[in-house]
């Protein structure tokens, strides 16, 4: 009779045991769906103050420079964020572009660059077919020579100012492709 109290005790505590375990993990699964995800913070593995990257092509000439108030990379990403950029892109036989942006994204070791809040750039003073462009987000694929964006983008010309709802321009022939929502007009010639 004892070993049949001391059985029923076993299985009663057994059970009751198994039961809080339930408890416990229903409660820890509901607190988890609760608690919203942490954001992983990626931090950088270095970075440069008031710092300028010049790029030469395999002649050794003058391809392009960048320079920047901080230069952050980040290793997870294998990207380098530019603070307050700015920025030159030079040419053989046509005029180098310039231009500004609020910050920037160098992606690929400098096969992109992304550009974002208050973009601008100009191939400045070119003796023929001046162009500025101005929008809050561009990208620019320097190995191609050339500019992508798909926001709203203002194209001013020596007598001429353009809005597109994105646009595709080669550097180096300046043939430019307005992708959407063409507004423009002609300026009186100066």
């Amino acid at each position: 009779m004892l070993a049949r109290i001391n059985i029923k005790w076993l299985l009663v505590n057994l059970l009751a045991l198994l039961l809080l375990m339930a408890v416990l993990i229903l409660w820890q699964q509901q607190v988890e769906q609760q608690t919203p995800p942490q954001e992983k913070s990626y931090k950088p593995d270095y970075f440069m103050l008031s710092a300028i990257s010049t790029q030469y092509d395999q002649e050794g000439l003058l391809k392009s420079r960048i320079s920047g108030k901080k230069f952050a990379h980040i290793a997870e990403f294998a990207t380098t964020d530019i603070d307050a950029p700015r920025f030159q892109f030079y040419h053989l036989t046509n005029a180098p572009w310039f231009g500004r942006a609020n910050n920037a994204t160098v992606i690929d070791s400098g096969a992109q660059l992304a550009l974002h809040g208050q973009v601008y750039i100009t191939n400045g003073p070119a003796p023929e077919n001046p162009l500025s462009l101005a929008t809050e987000s561009l990208r620019i694929v320097p190995n191609q020579n050339l500019l992508i964006g798909s926001e709203q983008t203002t194209i001013e010309g020596a007598q001429s100012q353009l809005q597109a709802g994105g646009i595709r321009l080669n550097m180096d022939t300046q043939v430019l492709d307005l992708l959407r929502q063409v507004h423009g007009q002609i300026l009186p010639g100066s």
